[in-house]
């Protein structure tokens, strides 16, 4: 599944959080540490050899409304 420059970031910020957060005080801690540091390093990679293979963003297009629906509210 590709995933878009904006998604890779996203997630990059989310791992970078939950990494800053963690107290280690024993191996279950350290463990997750090591799989989180790695999930990073592996979102690093996808984003530098990024290119043509990613999909671009897209927004969810908006939903219109017209004015004489505002005005039945």
């Amino acid at each position: 599944m590709a995933l878009s420059r904006q998604s890779i970031e996203t997630l990059m910020d989310l791992v970078e959080i939950k990494i800053s957060y963690m107290d280690v005080v024993d191996r279950d801690d350290a463990k997750q540490l090591r799989i989180l540091e790695r999930c990073r390093e592996e979102l690093r990679a996808a984003g530098a050899t990024a290119g043509a293979e990613l999909v671009p963003f897209v927004r969810a297009p908006r939903r219109a409304v017209l004015r004489h629906d505002l005005a039945a509210v």
